[in-house]
């Protein structure tokens, strides 16, 4: 594991440990420590369960253009666009291939409009239904599934940015169905300079993808 993959993977680590109040974290360090030994077989046991950081390997093919963005000047800090799209999901990270290079294609296509990106950001999300501490490894699971298939269709690694959120930040009410449904989500939001005759409005868009159809729902 190199050490990119070691420090996002502890800090995916600790977020969970610190939802469950498994976790000490002292102001302005960036070391914790578990309370006992059943603590620490929680992170023992994500591990084995596949949480994983995102590749830092750089993948050929598909190139974001300009995929880095440039230093910033003081006068283009007002034209920083983030464009947000939502893709709905049913069950706990099950995407068909099919449908969710879909989704990834789209995003990089629409990336390619702009003059830069600086951050892909993936943000997973989960109902409320079960515990907080095994929605957060839910939502974790979910983003990783995007995260790597923008890294396998080339987007490179040093971009992207995984956020696992659990339940906490539900768009809906979770005490109905539809409710559940619209809170499992991963949200992709694209970070950057839109550009040209594409920033006329665009700014802030929110897509909404397809919703998947996957059988039983979670």
């Amino acid at each position: 594991m190199s050490r990119c993959d070691y420090f996002l993977l502890r800090r995916v680590v600790f977020s969970v440990l610190a939802v469950a109040g498994l976790l000490t974290i002292e102001a302005c360090q960036h070391t914790g420590s578990v309370a006992d030994e059943a603590s620490m077989s929680i992170v023992n046991s994500a591990l084995q369960d596949g949480l994983k950081a995102v590749p830092v390997a750089v993948k050929r093919g598909v190139d974001i253009d300009p995929v880095l963005a440039p230093p910033l000047q003081a006068s283009s800090l007002d034209s920083i666009t983030e464009q947000h799209f939502i893709i709905p999901v049913a069950r706990s990270g099950d995407f068909t291939p099919e449908k969710l290079d879909e989704y990834v294609q789209d995003i990089i296509e629409r990336s390619r409009q702009w003059d830069y990106v600086s951050e892909l950001q993936i943000h997973g999300h989960t109902d409320s239904e079960g515990s907080e501490l095994s929605n957060m490894l839910l939502s974790i699971r979910r983003a990783n599934v995007v995260a790597e298939r923008f890294d396998e269709l080339g987007v490179e690694a040093g971009l992207l940015l995984i956020e696992a959120h659990g339940e906490t930040l539900s768009i809906a009410d979770n005490t109905t169905l539809d409710g559940r449904i619209a809170n499992r989500r991963i949200e992709i939001v694209l970070i950057g300079h839109l550009g040209g005759a594409a920033d006329d409005g665009d700014s802030g868009e929110v897509v909404v993808a397809e919703r998947l159809s996957l059988g039983e729902r979670r």
